[in-house]
């Protein structure tokens, strides 16, 4: 069988004032697709793995991902679309493997994925399978479901099982290709949207729901059974947390499935909710305990998740305290890293820093240091989960010596869940008494096994936790928890 493997991947913001545009995805095509995941931990790699130890053969189509922001701006999001249809076409192939986010969004599209799907079924027309991996935070439509033959969701947050979701993806669709399984799918769609600070997978209410997932399909009652509790900083229209399931040719018995874990999903929807840590309090425990590193997680600033980077929320505590040892943070400062290149390594400077871009919930703190290091700001993820093996391009970049705090400022937004995003900039975290990460979440798989403690902390910003503070005005309401009252979909059983 020839087998068409594409990615297209992106979370949208639709609050972020950063938009996105073609270069962001560092795209490539064909050949080079492949040579980008191959080996690699991601689900492109996870395709890669299974045809090539099924002997099947992969046509790459393309390959681009780009960090959480707004709207992929219009032309480029046809560009980018229109590529891939061509791919494809050229491709004459008897399957797709799409791995895409679930929560992308154009300038004039709120549904990326389900037009993407609609495009690729037109292409390859009613009967050869289309399989879809997605992110845990994608949010399901009714487009997706009626363009894909299945879709696959990660189990874990903080993601660390591309690979393996893309393996299952590969697998399944050789089943089906094979005449051994004939999918059907259900979903059912919740008027709820989840923190995603108190949703890890290896704890927790969410932990309790995956392990029933998994269940279910280690017991052959479905194919795929995934969890999607929706990004929450999107203002679109069929907004909402979603259970997608697929079984073999038992469209009854997926719905059951699907119905069984929303409604324990609506019913633990207050397990969810989050407390945060002023700054300074948070600071002054760290101070307290002996050793580090002691992680701030600035989730308000979140790169993942569509916010700039640019937060003061943090800087501007951590550079007037009194520090028993080293801090490290992230900024996001085009105009800034050029004067620190202009002044050279070596050079004293004294300039502002951070709201660059979201001048609503920052103003730029004045900072004096030494200007570190200067560097092309290239480095490779290596802790496991996102994109795993694969180059990150943050632009220029530098790191300012200002006393105890090390600031790594970059002309480009990077995901900070890595700790060699430091270590890349000779900065090791294991060594720091302060590591700020600008995260919700997805931090924790690397940085748990090394920190002594982790604050989520409280600062105002675009990926904030306090949802209500956001002015949505085209998500469906009611909706909970910006409606406190809202009611579960009439036909769910609770």
């Amino acid at each position: 069988m020839r087998i068409a493997i594409a990615s297209i991947l992106q979370e949208s913001n639709t609050f972020s004032p950063v938009f996105t545009h073609y270069e962001d995805f560092h795209p490539v095509f064909g050949k080079a697709a492949l040579e980008r995941h191959q080996g690699n931990l991601t689900e492109m790699g996870g395709f890669l793995d299974v045809l090539a130890r099924t002997k099947h053969e992969a046509a790459p189509i393309c390959a681009a991902w780009a960090i959480t922001a707004n709207r992929l701006v219009r032309p480029d999001f046809e560009r980018l679309v229109s590529q891939f249809v061509d791919g494809l076409r050229r491709a004459r192939a008897d399957a797709l493997l799409l791995a895409m986010h679930g929560a992308q969004t154009a300038e004039g599209e709120d549904d990326v994925e389900g037009h993407v799907l609609s495009l690729a079924r037109s292409v390859l027309g009613p009967d050869k399978p289309i399989v879809l991996t997605l992110d845990l935070h994608a949010n399901i439509t009714r487009r997706m479901a009626g363009n894909a033959n299945a879709i696959i969701g990660y189990h874990t947050y903080p993601h660390i099982d591309m690979f393996e979701t893309g393996r299952k993806a590969a697998h399944l669709l050789l089943r089906i290709l094979k005449g051994k399984t004939r999918p059907t799918m259900a979903f059912r769609k919740l008027p709820l949207i989840i923190n995603a600070e108190n949703s890890q997978t290896y704890r927790g209410p969410m932990h309790k729901l995956i392990r029933a997932a998994q269940a279910l399909e280690q017991a052959g009652k479905a194919e795929a059974v995934s969890l999607f509790p929706v990004q929450p900083w999107m203002d679109i229209d069929e907004m909402g947390c979603a259970v997608v399931a697929v079984t073999n040719d038992d469209q009854r018995a997926a719905q059951r499935v699907a119905d069984s874990l929303a409604a324990r999903l609506w019913k633990n929807k207050r397990d969810f909710e989050v407390n945060l840590v002023p700054v300074p309090e948070a600071l002054a425990a760290a101070e307290k305990m002996e050793g580090g590193p002691i992680v701030l997680a600035e989730s308000s600033d979140s790169t993942g998740s569509g916010s700039p980077g640019d937060s003061t929320g943090v800087l501007k505590h951590l550079i007037k305290a009194k520090l028993s040892g080293a801090a490290a943070i992230f900024l996001v400062d085009p105009s800034a890293v050029d004067k620190a290149i202009q002044a050279g390594i070596g050079a004293a400077v004294n300039m502002s820093i951070g709201g660059a871009f979201d001048r609503k919930h920052s103003k730029p703190v004045a900072v004096s240091g030494r200007v570190k290091l200067i560097s092309d700001g290239r480095w490779t993820a290596r802790a496991r989960g996102y994109n795993t093996g694969i180059v990150t391009e943050m632009g220029r970049s530098v790191v300012l010596e200002c006393g105890q705090v090390f600031l790594l400022i970059a002309e480009r937004s990077a995901m900070t869940v890595d700790p060699e995003l430091f270590r890349s900039h000779g900065i090791d975290p294991v060594y720091c008494k302060i590591v700020v990460v600008k995260s919700p979440n997805g931090f924790r798989a690397a940085y748990e096994p090394i920190a002594k403690a982790m604050f989520v902390v409280d600062t105002p910003g675009v990926s904030t936790a306090n949802l209500r503070a956001l002015p949505f005005k085209r998500i469906p309401r009611p909706i909970y928890p910006l409606d406190a009252d809202t009611a579960p979909p009439g036909d769910l059983r609770l």
